[in-house]
């Protein structure tokens, strides 16, 4: 039902509760299983905790007060689950993590290593309009080396076009609020009606490169490990 091509830029977008870390989760466990290495950079403490049931999957909490290596973690040969703690989130917030987040992003990509990033609320990652650098430079530059961004956003209209017209797919759930079908509608043609025929869980495939439409219906989306959001 998925196919990973070797470079690959991608968006997973729909509203809160629609089942976008439960379909990111499933995505990892492919990527698992054909023994590609992933990162996953969460802003929840527990979200995506249920990867760590699978092999070679090292988790790292952010804790304040600490400094990380995280050149070492760019280059270990594991995938990485990357949580805060509720420690981290009640003292510094989220805003603090994602800055420690964006260090991390800088660092991967000077690493060289191939790896998929999974980047929850990647809307945050911007300044005004504009996409902060460091997901900025993944999607133009990352391919070189086999760095493979995912991007993880509930807030569509604040996903930068200039980042998403980047983007070779996007896998998107129904929506409901009309200023978020048109946004979509823009870079996905006839959503409007497509996503009428969505289901709640159901997931819909955009090729950016071929314009070809897939739908992913929710019984096909079975995770083995547990989801925790």
């Amino acid at each position: 039902m998925i196919e990973f091509p070797e470079s690959f830029r991608w968006l997973i977008a729909g509203p809160t509760g629609s089942g976008k870390s439960y379909f990111a989760g499933w995505i990892a466990e492919k990527l698992h299983d054909l023994e590609k290495r992933f990162i996953v950079l969460d802003t929840d403490t527990k979200n995506h905790y249920g990867l760590v049931q699978l092999k070679k999957v090292k988790l790292l909490r952010i804790k304040p007060g600490y400094d990380y290596d995280f050149w070492k973690v760019a280059n270990i040969r594991d995938s990485v689950l990357v949580v805060p703690t509720e420690a981290f989130l009640l003292k510094k917030g989220v805003d603090e993590l994602i800055e420690i987040y964006k260090h991390f992003l800088k660092v991967i990509f000077r690493a060289k290593k191939p790896v998929v990033v999974f980047i929850e609320e990647v809307h945050r990652y911007q300044h005004g309009y504009k996409p902060d650098k460091s997901v900025e430079v993944l999607a133009r530059e990352g391919r070189k080396y086999g760095i493979n961004p995912i991007y993880i956003t509930q807030r569509i209209q604040e996903f930068p076009k200039i980042l998403w017209s980047n983007c070779t797919g996007t896998f998107v759930f129904r929506w409901t609020i009309p200023q978020d079908i048109r946004y979509i509608k823009d870079m996905i043609p006839n959503f409007e009606e497509i996503n009428r025929e969505l289901r709640r869980h159901d997931v819909l495939f955009y090729n950016h490169i071929t314009g070809e439409i897939k739908m992913i219906p929710k019984e096909m989306i079975i995770r083995r490990t547990r989801h925790y959001g």
